[in-house]
C-alpha cells in the first residue's frame, strides 16, 4: 500500500488543496510561504495517529484557515482525507477499518483516512476544540491497525549533533539498535546471521556486566561511593540520611545501547596499515554541520530500512524537509541519489526542498510545485499530471540543470534565446523603473540556447489551471522574417541543382539582396533581379524572394501559436541587437561605444546613418561569442555611467515581456 491522495481543508494558508502522490518519491518543492512545511505538517499529525505520544497535532485557533478576502470571525473545520492504494490482500486484512468503496464505482475500492476539526463555544462563551478521526465510512478506527503505520521525520532545523549524542533522548542510533531482531557475526570467518531475542539480549549485557565485576573496577566503584555517602551522612539528618548506589553501566541491552558513540575515524585504512590500534576518532561535535546531518539521516534510514526487513509494521514514510541543509551540491546529489534508491524498499519519501540541484537532479513526475495564485489559494503543480507530452518530458529532463530548474520557484520566468538578452534584461527592467527590478520580483531569467521552446512554453499555457504553473512567463524570440536559405532557390521542375541554388544565393548576396546574416534587404517586386548566368530563372528568383519578404519563419509563428492563459510571446522584428541599436540615436550611439570599448577607436560608427552602422554591426557579429562579448560590454557601460543609462531606450517588444511577468498584464 501506499499514500495515492492528501485532501487539506482550510489548514493554515491552504484554503482547499488535493495532492496525488507517487508510490516512490515526492519532492515538494515552491517559494517560501507556498505551503510546503503545512503538506509535511498534514502527513505528520495524520500519520502518528497510532503514536501513544504525538509530537503535532491541530491545538489552537491559528491552525485554522483564515480567508484574507473577506473580514470574518467565523472558523470553518479543518479537514483531512487521506487515501491509500490497496496492492496486496495483506492491505485490507490489516486496515479494515479504513476500507471504502466509492458509491458510483464499487471497482474503486481503497483505505481512507479522514479527520475533522472544528472550534466550538461552551455555554460560557470559552473556545473548545472538537475532533473527529474515521476511517471508510465514516467507521470507528481501529488504533491497533494505526500501529502498523510508521513513519520518520526530519525536521528542517534539525540539531544533528543532539540527536547522535549517547543518552540523548531523541538519539537515532538507539532507536536503531532498539529494533534490531537480528546481527550477524564471523564465526571461523564465515558469516552467520544470529536471533536478537529477548534471551540474547539479556546474554549480550551479562557479558559486558562480568568484565567489569572484577575486584579493579568493583573496589574503584566502591571508593567513590563511600566517598559520597560518608558525606551525605554529615549533611543529612540523623537517621534520615540518604545513601546512594553507584554502577558503571545499568546491565540491560536497552541501557547501554543508549550509551553506543557514534564517531568518525581519522585515519584511513591505508595510513594505518597493520596498527589498528592507533586509530583516532572525531567526535559529533568535532563534526561540521553538513557532516553531521549527513551522519544523521543515514541513521535514520538506516533504522527505516531495518524496521521495513523485519516487517515490525506494514507502510512506511520517510518525512525530509530541506534535506540540502548544510550539504554542498556535490553532496546533495550523492544524497539525494541514494534516497531514489530506496523506492525498491517500499519506502514512500516526502521530501520537501529549496535546491535546484536536487530539483535539477529529480525525475520531472516526482516534482510537486506548490505555488500561491493571485487571490493566495494553494495549488500543486506536478508534471506528471500536465499537458507535457513524453517528448515534452524527455527533453525538460535534459536540459533543466540547476540554473533552469531555478523557474520552479520563480514567481515568474522570462524565456530568452541567447546569453545576450539573459546578461542585458536586469538592466533594461530597472530602466522602466525601480518596481520593474527583476530579482526584487522574483523573476527567473531562462536561457534556453536557441534550442526548441515548446516544452518550457507548455508549463505555462495549458488550458486547465492545474495542469499549468500559477506564475506568468514571457517568452522572447526573434521571429526571423526576411530569411531566406540556399535550399529554397532549389527546383527539379526547372531544373536547379542544389549546386545551382548555392550559386544564385552566393551572387544574390555579393549583388547586395541578401545580407550576411541571410536576412533579404528590401526587396522590389519591380526591380531586376538578373544574375550573370541565371537570366532565364528571374522570376523563380524573383518569386521565391517575394514568398519569404516580410514574412516569419516557420519556428517564429509556431512560437507565436504558443502565445495564451500564462505565456505571453514577444517577437523580435529582427535580431535582439538589432532591435536595440534602432530603439534610438542615442541607442546606437552607446552600442557603438560599447562595441569600440572591446576592440579600438571608431571600429564602428554611425557616421553614414543607423541603418549602415546596424548592418555593419550584425556583420562583424559572426558569432554567440561576439554576442555575449557586446552585451558584457555594454552592462558594464550602463552600470557605470548613469547619464548613459538614462539615455538608453527599452524596446518595446522588451518592455511588454518585462510588464506581462510582473503587472501579468499589458
Amino acid at each position: 500500500m501506499y499514500l495515492t491522495k492528501l485532501l487539506i481543508k482550510r489548514f493554515r494558508s491552504i484554503h482547499e488543496l488535493e495532492i496525488q502522490f507517487n508510490k516512490g518519491v515526492n519532492i515538494i518543492i515552491g517559494e517560501n510561504n507556498a505551503g510546503k512545511s503545512a503538506i509535511i505538517d498534514t502527513l505528520r499529525i495524520c500519520l502518528s495517529l497510532g503514536r501513544q505520544w504525538r509530537d503535532i497535532g491541530v491545538r489552537n485557533p491559528e491552525d485554522f484557515y483564515v480567508e484574507r478576502s473577506v473580514i470574518s470571525d467565523l472558523t470553518e473545520p479543518i479537514e483531512f482525507v487521506l487515501e491509500f492504494k490497496i496492492e496486496s490482500a495483506e492491505d485490507s486484512t490489516l486496515f479494515h477499518s479504513l476500507l471504502w468503496q466509492d458509491p458510483a464505482d464499487t471497482t474503486n475500492i481503497c483505505l481512507r483516512l479522514n479527520f475533522r476539526y472544528e472550534i466550538d463555544l461552551d455555554a460560557s462563551g470559552n473556545q473548545k476544540l472538537r475532533w473527529n478521526i474515521t476511517g471508510g465510512h465514516d467507521t470507528a478506527v481501529n488504533m491497533q491497525e494505526m500501529q502498523q503505520i510508521y513513519y520518520s521525520y526530519l525536521e528542517p532545523l534539525r540539531n544533528a549533533e543532539q540527536e547522535l549524542r549517547p543518552y540523548s533522548q531523541s538519539n537515532k542510533v538507539t532507536s536503531l539498535f532498539k529494533d534490531m531482531t537480528e546481527y550477524e557475526r564471523d564465526v571461523a570467518g564465515v558469516p552467520s546471521k544470529v536471533k536478537l531475542t529477548p534471551e540474547k539480549k539479556i546474554e549480550l549485557a551479562g557479558a559486558i556486566e562480568a568484565v567489569l565485576q572484577n575486584e579493579d573496577w568493583t573496589g574503584l566503584i566502591g571508593t567513590g561511593q563511600t566517598f559520597i555517602n560518608s558525606h551525605l551522612e554529615k549533611a543529612d539528618i540523623k537517621r534520615r540520611e540518604s545513601k546512594v548506589h553507584l554502577k558503571l553501566l545499568e546491565y540491560k541491552y536497552e541501557s547501554i545501547v543508549k550509551g553506543l558513540l557514534t564517531r568518525k575515524q581519522v585515519y584511513n585504512a591505508d595510513v594505518l596499515g597493520a596498527n589498528l590500534q592507533m586509530q583516532k576518532f572525531f567526535d559529533v561535535d568535532q563534526n561540521g554541520l553538513g557532516e553531521n546531518n549527513i551522519i544523521l539521516a543515514a541513521t535514520v534510514l538506516g533504522d527505516l530500512s531495518s524496521r521495513r526487513a523485519q516487517k515490525i509494521e506494514h507502510y512506511y514514510a520517510l518525512l525530509i524537509e530541506e534535506p540540502e541543509a548544510h550539504l554542498h551540491p556535490q553532496r546533495q546529489n550523492t544524497f539525494f541519489n541514494y534516497l531514489n534508491s530506496l523506492q525498491g524498499l517500499g519506502i514512500q519519501i516526502f521530501i520537501t526542498s529549496h535546491s535546484p540541484t536536487i530539483t535539477a537532479k529529480s525525475d520531472l513526475d516526482n516534482l510537486l510545485i506548490v505555488q500561491k495564485s493571485d487571490s493566495y489559494k494553494t495549488t500543486v503543480f506536478t508534471p506528471r499530471i500536465s499537458g507535457l507530452t513524453p517528448q515534452n518530458k524527455s527533453y525538460l529532463r535534459k536540459f533543466l540543470d540547476v540554473t533552469k530548474s531555478q523557474l520552479f520557484f520563480a514567481s515568474g520566468v522570462i524565456l530568452v534565446e541567447g546569453i545576450s538578452e539573459a546578461l542585458l534584461l536586469p538592466i533594461l527592467a530597472k530602466r522602466l523603473g525601480e518596481q520593474y527590478d527583476l530579482d526584487k520580483n522574483g523573476i527567473e531569467i531562462v536561457n534556453i540556447n536557441g534550442v526548441a521552446f515548446d516544452a518550457f512554453a507548455r508549463l505555462f499555457n495549458n488550458d486547465n489551471f492545474p495542469e499549468r504553473l500559477a506564475s506568468h512567463c514571457s517568452l522572447i524570440t526573434d521571429d526571423d522574417r526576411s530569411i531566406v536559405k540556399e535550399g529554397d532557390f532549389k527546383d527539379d521542375g526547372q531544373g536547379i541543382t542544389k549546386s545551382m541554388a548555392t550559386m544564385i544565393f552566393a551572387e544574390l548576396k555579393n549583388a547586395g539582396h541578401i545580407d550576411s546574416s541571410n536576412r533579404i534587404i528590401n526587396f522590389d517586386s519591380a526591380g531586376s533581379y538578373a544574375l550573370p548566368g541565371y537570366e532565364h530563372h528571374e522570376t523563380h528568383i524573383k518569386a521565391v524572394l517575394q514568398s519569404k519578404y516580410d514574412v516569419i519563419s516557420a519556428r517564429a509563428s509556431k512560437a507565436a501559436s504558443l502565445r495564451k492563459h500564462h505565456l505571453h510571446v514577444e517577437l523580435a522584428k529582427n535580431t535582439f541587437e538589432y532591435e536595440l541599436v534602432f530603439a534610438s540615436a542615442e541607442n546606437a550611439a552607446i552600442i557603438a561605444q560599447a562595441y569600440n570599448a572591446m576592440h579600438s577607436a571608431n571600429y564602428v560608427t554611425t557616421a553614414h546613418g543607423i541603418d549602415s552602422f546596424c548592418r555593419d554591426l550584425l556583420k562583424k557579429l559572426k558569432s554567440n561569442k561576439d554576442k555575449s562579448e557586446l552585451a558584457e560590454s555594454l552592462v558594464y557601460l550602463l552600470e557605470g555611467d548613469p547619464a548613459l543609462n538614462a539615455n538608453f531606450s527599452v524596446p518595446v517588444y522588451l518592455q511588454n515581456a518585462i510588464k506581462w511577468v510582473i503587472d501579468k498584464s499589458l
